[in-house]
Order: structure tokens, then C-alpha cells, then sequence
């Protein structure tokens, strides 16, 4: 598949909001807090290779839909526990036909008695190098088998022999306004744009896109205009009847909401760092695509105030076959007056008891590589604080006598030393604040380890090297 990175927001429009004004918060007033990271599969060279989609089974477990070139299911009993067999459902269609060279499920809802499924198709010699278009096709048996029904979206370019074309990678959802939403990718110019059907009809020839101000382009052939932002794994955010999507702003992955389907903004702060990682692999910068938010509870992306992000993942220095299918759970709710920091992720240590080494990070931490969950630390902020003195602070890394050392450091800290640095973990402040609490870095003699603490006294595991700064603790 034609990776489609979310491309850097070039402007971010203004906010203006046609729902309800009650029900429409302050873009100040949401307050998020990102959890421990969950590794759900992984290494692959493989899936994910699209972003992922769930359904809610009658026996209360959960169908995942995972894809490269060929669609898999996997089931699970959690939404974000995906570890089960990949199951081939959807393969490429026969040579000659759209989606000959793969079909990549993008989303999934129940519809009727059955369920609906968005599919990615790219046509040509090979996967990467062809026409991509979006479909349609549905299922009687959760998911196992796909009938298609046609084409909804294509472009107006033809297929072109060894180049990349057409319009594809589509986020779906129901608007909760009679219509489905698509917000799709156009290869021309590297823009998105969103089309709709309604939720009654919306089979091939009922899809309209968004041009010049009005819905008014035919799905198929038709012209779009581009948005303002590009962003992926939309979803519907119940509380407040918004439309939300995850895409790259300054310093990481940016949270983005619109109240009529087609202007969007992005909250003041990131809601995830993220570095300037790659697509040519392997890169010494962590690398994150293919985005999606789910409901904690049912698995779709009608999400009420607790959240799961899925995307892919691959660790610096680490290849397209290293690749893992990451979901981070994210709790929201909203303040009646802005609040600040708005944003916070986990800060988590980890322990490898056979290399007696400990890891604060809050990067995924593959399984399989030895180490286990040990405590939480608190919450770094995403951004330095405008109003009060803050610092960054990184993850780095150094390999001596075989054995890995961590260092969680102030940025510019980690090379003097000899230490190689993975990413950024994000910001801490000097000086206490309300709803803080100090963050040291400590030191492991016996175990030559660094590991972050709370504790001034390092919980008698090691000695106090500095206060690193004070962290957040809800």
C-alpha cells in the first residue's frame, strides 16, 4: 500500500461552530489525559498497514479489521486486545477489476443486519504503484466475508503505469446527521477532502463531495476541495456531536475538531509528541501513521469520554518488518473555564528483570523484549508552558557491556554523556505547581541503571542524581 503520512499543517482555519452552542465546548476547556501505551501486536512486516477498525460482536467480544493488500480479522475480548490469528477476509479482487492489486479495509460499521465496510482499493501491477479509488462492500457474517457493491470515490486521473493516482485512504464515519462521512486523500496534489452519502442510500452513485461551499460534486469523478488540515481516523465525538481527527501540527500529533464536517481546528497543545520520523526506514526518529480513535467501550468511532488511539508504530532505528499496532487509551472531559496545560501524557517505567535494567518512558514498549510494567510517574506535559517556566526533557539511550541504560534527561543532557537519544518525552516545570509533583532522576549502582522516581529517595532502589523538574499528577 502507498503509505499516506499525515502531512504537516500548513494553516489552521478558524474555529467557527454550527451545532449547538451549549453543547460545543471551548477549545481551551478539554482537558485530555493520554495513558500507558498498550503493544497490541507486533513485530510484522505486515499489518497494520491501514488504520484500524472494530466491531462489537453478539457474544460482547470485538472483530478488529487490519490490512496489507489483504484484509485481516482478528478477534479479541477488548477492542485493544488484537493478539489473536489474523484471518484473511478480504483479498485482492481478480486481475482486470478495481482493487486488483489490494483491498484495505478502512472502516466498519453494522448496518441493518449486516455491516459496511469502507474499502481502500489500489489497481495496477503491484501494490504502491497504481490507481487508488474507495468502495463499498458488506457482510452477513460479521465480517468474515465481504460482498462488494461498487465504487463510491475516485479521481479524475487515470491509471498511469508505475505511478501512484487517484483518491483513497478514506476515514468514515456516521455524522450523526443522517449522512456518512468520508475524509480522503488525493494523490495529485496531496490534499483531503470529504465527500457524504446518506446513511439510508449509500451505495454507488450517492456519494457527493464538499466543493466551492457546497456538496455538489459527484463521488465518482467529481471535483473536491481541499481542507484546510489532513487528518486521519476521524470519529464522532457524542458529547458534543463533533468531528474529530488526529494529524501533525508543531511538536507532535495534534487533536482536531469541527462542528460542521468541513472547517477544522486543532487544540492548542499536541496530544502526542512526535518526532521528525521517516517513511524510508530504517531512521534513528520513532514513526508513527495510520491513526484512528476508538470508544473504549463498544470499539467504534461513535466515542463518548474515554477514548483509544490505535496507530502504527516502529521503533528508531527499526525497519517496515518491526512495525506494531499500538492503542493508547485517552481520557477527556470538559472544564466549564479554560484549563491549563490542557494536555498530559503518562510518564511509565519499566522493568527488564533479567538485564536488571529499568526504562521511564513513554514510548510503546514491544513485548517480548523482557520487560513488564512496573509504575506510573505521572504526566508530562506536551508543549512548554507559555506562562510558567518549563523544560524538555528526553528518552535516550546507552549500550554498554551488553546491557541497555535509559536516561529520562533534560534536553541537550543525554550526547555529552555518551547517551543516544530516542525521542522526545516532552515538558516538565521548574518550579512547583498546582497539581504537581517532583520528578527525579536516580541511579541503580548494582544494576548500572537510571530510572525516574517521585521519590526523593529514589523508593530505595537508587540514589538521587538531580530533581529532573515536577510533573503533573492527574
Amino acid at each position: 500500500m502507498k503509505k499516506l503520512a499525515v502531512a504537516a499543517v500548513a494553516t489552521i482555519s478558524t474555529y467557527h461552530g454550527v451545532a449547538d452552542a451549549a453543547a460545543t465546548p471551548c477549545m481551551r476547556c478539554i482537558r485530555i489525559r493520554v495513558g500507558v501505551p498498550i503493544v497490541s501486536r507486533g513485530p510484522s512486516p505486515g499489518i497494520p498497514d491501514s488504520q484500524f477498525t472494530a466491531i462489537k460482536l453478539p457474544n460482547d467480544r470485538f472483530r478488529g479489521f487490519s490490512a496489507n493488500a489483504t484484509t485481516y480479522a482478528i478477534d479479541g475480548a477488548k477492542p485493544w486486545e488484537m493478539s489473536g490469528n489474523a484471518v484473511p477476509v478480504l483479498r485482492p479482487a481478480p486481475p482486470g477489476g478495481y482493487g486488483e492489486s489490494g483491498e484495505w479495509i478502512n472502516h466498519v460499521e453494522r448496518s441493518g443486519a449486516g455491516v459496511l465496510a469502507w474499502v481502500h482499493d489500489e489497481t495496477g501491477d503491484r501494490p504502491g504503484q497504481g490507481l487508488k479509488s474507495m468502495s463499498l462492500a458488506t457482510s452477513k457474517d460479521d465480517g468474515l466475508n465481504w460482498r462488494r457493491l461498487g465504487q463510491i470515490i475516485t479521481g479524475t486521473e487515470p491509471l498511469i503505469p508505475g505511478k501512484v493516482t487517484g483518491e483513497g485512504d478514506c476515514s468514515a464515519l456516521d455524522g450523526g446527521d443522517g449522512y456518512y462521512y468520508a475524509y480522503c486523500g488525493r494523490v495529485r496534489d496531496h490534499a483531503h477532502f470529504v465527500a457524504r452519502a446518506p446513511v439510508s442510500t449509500p451505495g454507488p452513485g450517492h456519494w457527493m463531495k464538499w466543493f466551492s461551499g457546497a456538496w455538489n460534486e459527484p463521488g465518482l469523478g467529481g471535483k473536491a476541495t481541499g481542507l484546510s488540515v489532513k487528518s486521519s481516523g476521524l470519529a464522532r465525538w457524542v458529547t458534543t456531536g463533533q468531528t474529530v481527527g488526529l494529524g501533525e501540527v508543531p511538536g507532535g500529533i495534534g487533536l482536531f475538531l469541527s462542528s460542521d464536517h468541513t472547517t477544522f481546528t486543532a487544540l492548542p497543545e499536541p496530544l502526542l509528541p512526535n518526532g521528525p520520523g521517516s517513511w524510508n526506514r530504517p531512521d534513528p526518529n520513532e514513526f508513527s501513521s495510520y491513526f484512528g480513535i476508538l470508544d473504549v467501550a463498544n470499539g467504534s468511532n461513535q466515542i463518548a469520554d474515554k477514548w483509544m488511539v490505535s496507530y502504527a508504530y516502529i521503533q528508531p532505528n527499526e525497519g517496515f518488518g518491526e512495525r506494531y499496532l499500538v492503542f493508547r487509551p485517552v481520557d477527556v472531559s470538559i472544564s466549564p473555564t479554560p484549563v491549563r496545560p490542557q494536555i498530559g501524557v503518562m510518564l511509565a517505567r519499566w522493568r527488564n528483570a533479567a538485564q536488571r535494567e529499568r526504562w521511564s518512558t513513554i514510548a510503546p514498549v514491544p513485548t517480548g523484549t523482557g520487560y513488564t510494567f512496573e509504575s506510573q510517574s505521572g504526566y508530562l506535559l506536551t508543549m512548554a508552558d507559555p506562562a510558567e517556566a518549563s523544560i524538555e526533557v528526553e528518552d535516550c539511550i546507552k549500550q554498554q557491556s551488553g546491557r541497555n541504560d535509559h536516561l529520562l534527561a533534560h534536553k541537550g543532557d543525554c550526547e555529552p554523556q555518551g547517551y543516544q537519544r530516542l525521542h522526545r518525552a516532552g515538558f516538565v516545570y521548574v518550579t512547583p505547581q498546582a497539581n504537581t509533583q517532583p520528578l527525579y532522576q536516580c541511579y541503580s549502582e548494582p544494576d548500572h541503571s537510571h530510572f525516574a522516581s517521585n521519590r526523593s529517595d529514589c523508593e530505595r532502589q537508587g540514589k538521587n542524581e538531580k530533581l529532573i523538574g515536577y510533573d503533573l499528577i492527574r
